[in-house]
C-alpha cells in the first residue's frame, strides 16, 4: 500500500478501505486462534507467572496495537483522502509514518510468535494417549453409523468453508427474491445438499475416521471428490453471484462481479477448463498421491490431510464444472463431446480402484501402525476394502452426471428448436421455403 501511494497510484482511499477489511478479518482470526491455543496449552493462573504466559500477553498487546493502527488508517487517512478532490496529492508522509510504525510492530509480533513457538508451556494439565497425540482425539470404537454421527469435530477449513458457501448462496437467493427475480429450485437443492454433505464428511465422525483408517479415508475421499463437486457444480454459484452482485458501472473501479467475470475469462481458466486438461488433473491426482510416494507424508500430518481434502474438492469441482456445470465457462462444448470425455475418464477411475485392491504394499504403514486401532488388525485388508470402495463408489455420481448431461442435452435441443421457430416467424419460413425451392429445382433438373 505504501509503494502504491508513493508512486502516485490512483484510488488510494479505495485500496486502503479494501486492505483494511482484509486486515480486520485476518487480525480477528489471528486473535481468536491465539486464544484457543492459549487455553489449550496454559492454565489461566500461569498467565503472569510463567515465561510462556508472559509471551502470550506481550503478543496480545502487539496485536491490540496493530488493531489500533489499522483503525487509525481507516478513520484518519481514508477520511482525509476522500475529503480532498480527486486531483489533490495523497498525504504520503502520514501514510508512510503509520505504515512504518505498523510494520515495526508487526515484526515484533512475529518475533514474539517465534519465541512462543520455541518456549515450552508449563506442565500439561492432561497427559494424552498415544492416539490422541497422533490424531488430536481418540476414537471410541469401529467405524459405524453411531460412531460417525455420534462424534463431531468441527473442521476449521472445509467445515467453515461449507458454512460460508451456504451463507453466501442464501444471501444471493434473498437478493434475487427482493428484486423479484426467480431462481431454479433444483440448483438450490443441489447446492444445499453439496454444502451439507461437505460439512458432514469433514466435521462429523467421518472426518475423524478418515485420518485413522484407510478404508474410512477412501469413503470420505470418494464423497469429497466424486459426489460433493457434482452437487456444487449443479448449483450454479457463479451465475447466481453474477445476477446478485451489482455492476461497478463505467468509470468505476472493478468490484466482486467484475472479478468473477475476469476469473471466468482469463487465459488460465481457459486452459484449466479444457476437458482434456480437467480430466487429466482430476484422474492424475489419484495416482500421484497414492502411488507416487506422497501419501505416506500427507497421511502423517494434519496439514497433509487438509491438503488432500482441498485438492480432491477443487479438482473434482473443476472437472464437473466442465462436464455438467451450469455456470458459464471460458470454453463451450457440445453435450456429446462432454459425454465422450466423461466416458473416456471412467476406465481410469475403475483401474485405480482395481490396482488399489491388488496392491501388496501397505500405504502409510508406519502411520497406521502407530495409531494401532484394535479393530483394524490387518492394514492390507483395510486397504483392499478402500480399493473396493474406490472401484464401486463412482456409480452413484456417474448416474447423477449422466442424468444431468441428458437433461442439458435435451434443453439444448429445445432451445435450438425454439430459436428456429422464432426465426421462422420473423422471416415467414424463409429457410424452409429456400430448401423446398432447392428440392424443386433439383427435381426439374432430373426430369430434364
Amino acid at each position: 500500500m505504501i509503494a502504491h501511494a508513493m508512486r502516485g497510484g490512483g484510488r488510494v482511499a479505495l485500496s486502503l478501505r479494501r486492505y483494511s477489511v482484509v486486515a480486520t478479518v485476518a487480525i480477528v482470526a489471528l486473535g481468536l486462534t491465539g486464544i484457543i491455543n492459549g487455553l489449550v496449552r496454559l492454565h489461566p493462573a500461569d498467565l503472569l507467572s510463567s515465561t510462556y504466559g508472559l509471551l502470550i500477553v506481550a503478543k496480545a498487546l502487539c496485536l491490540a496495537l496493530l488493531a489500533v493502527f489499522g483503525l487509525a488508517v481507516r478513520r484518519r487517512i481514508i477520511n482525509r483522502i476522500e475529503g480532498t478532490s480527486a486531483n489533490a496529492p495523497v498525504d504520503r508522509g502520514t501514510l508512510l509514518r503509520i505504515g512504518l510504525v505498523e510494520t515495526v510492530i508487526m515484526a515484533g509480533t512475529l518475533g514474539l510468535s517465534v519465541s512462543l513457538g520455541r518456549t515450552p508451556p508449563p506442565a500439561p494439565l492432561y497427559v494424552p494417549t498415544r492416539q490422541e497425540s497422533l490424531l488430536g482425539f481418540e476414537l471410541p470404537g469401529p467405524f459405524s453409523f453411531e460412531t460417525v454421527f455420534g462424534l463431531w469435530r468441527f473442521d476449521l477449513v472445509l467445515g467453515l468453508a461449507s458454512v460460508i458457501l451456504l451463507g453466501l448462496y442464501v444471501w444471493g437467493l434473498i437478493t434475487l427474491r427482493r428484486r423479484g427475480d426467480s431462481w431454479p429450485v433444483g440448483r438450490t437443492v443441489a447446492w444445499v445438499l453439496g454444502c451439507v454433505l461437505l460439512f458432514l464428511t469433514t466435521s462429523s465422525g467421518m472426518g475423524m475416521y478418515m485420518m485413522a483408517d484407510f478404508s474410512s479415508h477412501m469413503v470420505g475421499h470418494m464423497l469429497i471428490s466424486m459426489l460433493v463437486p457434482v452437487l456444487l457444480a449443479l448449483g450454479g454459484p457463479l451465475t447466481l453471484a453474477l445476477r446478485a452482485l451489482p455492476a461497478a458501472g463505467r468509470g468505476n473501479p472493478p468490484g466482486p462481479r467484475e472479478w468473477i467475470v475476469e476469473f471466468i475469462n482469463n487465459p488460465l481458466s481457459r486452459f484449466l477448463t479444457h476437458p482434456i486438461v480437467a480430466s487429466v488433473q482430476f484422474v492424475a491426482g489419484f495416482y500421484l498421491i497414492y502411488f507416487g510416494g506422497f501419501y505416506e507424508t500427507l497421511a502423517s500430518e494434519h496439514l497433509g490431510h487438509m491438503f488432500m481434502n482441498v485438492h480432491f474438492l477443487i479438482s473434482g469441482y473443476l472437472f464437473y464444472w466442465v462436464i455438467i456445470g451450469v455456470d458459464a465457462a471460458p470454453r463451450h462444448f457440445s453435450p456429446f463431446y462432454k459425454l465422450m470425455v466423461l466416458l473416456g475418464s471412467l476406465p481410469f477411475h475403475a483401474f485405480f480402484g482395481i490396482v488399489l485392491m491388488n496392491y501388496k504394499t501397505v500405504l502409510a504403514e508406519s502411520w497406521y501402525s502407530g495409531i494401532g486401532l484394535p479393530w483394524v488388525p490387518d492394514l492390507l485388508q483395510s486397504q483392499q476394502v478402500g480399493g473396493g470402495v474406490a472401484w464401486a463408489a463412482g456409480e452413484i455420481p456417474l448416474f447423477i452426471v449422466m442424468l444431468a448431461l441428458a437433461w442439458q442435452w435435451f434443453q439444448t435441443d429445445m432451445r435450438e428448436a425454439r430459436r428456429g421457430e422464432r426465426q421462422a416467424e420473423r422471416d415467414d419460413d424463409a429457410e424452409l421455403k429456400a430448401y423446398n425451392d432447392m428440392l424443386r429445382e433439383m427435381s426439374q433438373t432430373d426430369r430434364k
